[in-house]
């Protein structure tokens, strides 16, 4: 065809007439490009809407009441956290309303006191009967022994609420630490899947405790994919609580398929093989 081609175009310029510019690229190979973007498109398509429906599934998975009821250190603080703007208006409230400014009340200069620990939680298995004890009952229990105990107890009454804040601001899960944290979750487990109070060596409770760290490990692996140190921690603890379920399947069947649905988990995630993740999502 272009053999031909060119012995048309040569006959047409010894003729004297003038051509103009033929296009002799074939049409096929661009309907082909095409048709490869779209397909690749596609499957980029298919692909992002495999994964969001892997993620929703995995999050109905875990949608448990255990795993609810535990408490994740990064969110606990971004709780508690406030900005400066915040804490200078605060801090204003509070010195207006102590100095009796025009805008000072009691209720300003609460609001300036308080902070966000208001979780309810406390660190290091303390109760609020314990506060309780704290707050009250000892104050009022070493003024009633000492002397000017009339003295003792009306500074007591005054500044009561303010006394209750500050212990309990301390003692709260929320001003605590990551260890503490931890600890909290893992004493949650005991109670949920012990068989006694001090029960921390039922298959349950280990593979609980198992997995309150690998959800801890995996919050910090998203946010530094580099770690590969806690990385291979975070491999290792998968296979101890694979371990661990396996044994608990041998001893039990039906412990075992009740276990795996409070902890958020599938038979293939315990009994597949498990691998050294390149990045957790």
């Amino acid at each position: 065809m272009l053999r031909s081609l060119r012995s048309h175009v040569l006959a047409l310029q010894q003729g004297g007439t003038t051509l103009r510019a033929i296009h002799t690229t074939p049409i096929s190979s661009g309907r082909r490009l095409s048709n490869r973007k779209a397909e690749l498109k596609a499957q980029r398509e298919a692909e992002i809407e495999a994964h969001e429906r892997a993620k929703e599934e995995l999050r109905k998975l875990k949608d448990t009441k255990f795993l609810n009821s535990l408490v994740h250190p990064e969110r606990l603080f971004q709780s508690t956290q406030i900005s400066q703007k915040e804490a200078a208006i605060s801090s204003s409230l509070a010195f207006q309303s102590k100095s009796g400014g025009a805008m000072g009340d009691a209720k300003d200069f609460e609001a300036g006191l308080k902070r966000k620990a208001d979780s309810g939680a406390y660190a290091y298995r303390i109760d609020p009967a314990d506060i309780e004890l704290i707050t009250e009952v000892a104050p009022k229990a070493t003024a009633e022994v000492g002397i000017g105990h009339t003295i003792i107890l009306e500074t007591i009454n005054k500044n009561k609420d303010i006394q209750m804040d500050i212990v309990r601001r301390i003692a709260a899960l929320d001003n605590a630490n990551a260890k503490a944290v931890t600890k909290h979750n893992v004493q949650r487990a005991v109670e949920t899947f012990g068989r006694s109070e001090e029960d921390s060596g039922s298959p349950e409770v280990q593979a609980a405790v198992w997995t309150i760290r690998i959800n801890s490990l995996e919050d910090h692996l998203r946010t530094n994919h580099k770690d590969h140190q806690n990385r291979r921690t975070y491999t290792k603890l998968l296979h101890k609580r694979a371990k661990m379920l396996k044994y608990l399947k041998r001893e039990s069947l039906e412990r075992y398929y009740l276990c795996l649905k409070q902890l958020g988990l599938t038979k293939g995630m315990v009994e597949g093989e498990i691998l050294i993740p390149k990045r957790v999502e």
